[in-house]
């Protein structure tokens, strides 16, 4: 489901901060504006218009832990290993409870055909929230450890030209 479709009722707690803090940042991002001929007008926009929740599942034992910090890399380069078995790039936020409190970021990781999640930087946490776009081209999976919805060379096009 969107974000716009999304009903908080049905969500975990961890799901409702992540989704409050996605509508928050998009309601600030419209008190800027954007150029008309731009199909959306933030990252925020563009994840609520075509973001969905990906379920947190344990890392498969032949997939290996790679390096923290280095989550959008990672993950490229582990939906490139694992292409063949249809694994694919996702990116947007995610969010996870530590000492008491809900920390959204914006991170990258892969996923199943089936919406689960397989990441190579985080342990898995059953508690964690994962929100994004799953991006189907191997040609725009970011190799090089930038993220594609944090990036400004690689955001822009997305938000002038959409997905």
């Amino acid at each position: 489901m969107t974000l716009e479709q999304l009903r908080d009722t049905s969500l975990t707690p961890v799901q409702q901060t992540l989704l409050s803090y996605l509508r928050s940042c998009a309601a600030v991002a419209e008190l800027n504006a954007r150029p008309q001929e731009w199909v959306f007008g933030s990252v925020y926009h563009l994840l609520e218009a075509h973001g969905v929740f990906f379920t947190a599942a344990p890392r498969p034992v032949e997939v290996p832990k790679l390096p923290d910090r280095w989550c959008y890399g990672n993950a490229a380069a582990t939906a490139s290993t694992y292409a063949g078995e249809g694994l694919l790039y996702a990116e947007g936020f995610a969010a996870m409870a530590a000492s008491g409190q809900v920390v959204p970021l914006p991170h990258g990781w892969c996923v199943t055909g089936d919406g689960l999640v397989v990441d190579p930087t985080w342990d898995f946490r059953p508690d964690t929230a994962y929100f994004g776009i799953v991006l189907r081209d191997p040609a725009t999976w970011p190799h090089d450890g930038g993220g594609l919805l944090t990036e400004p060379d690689r955001m822009f096009a997305m938000l002038r030209d959409g997905l």
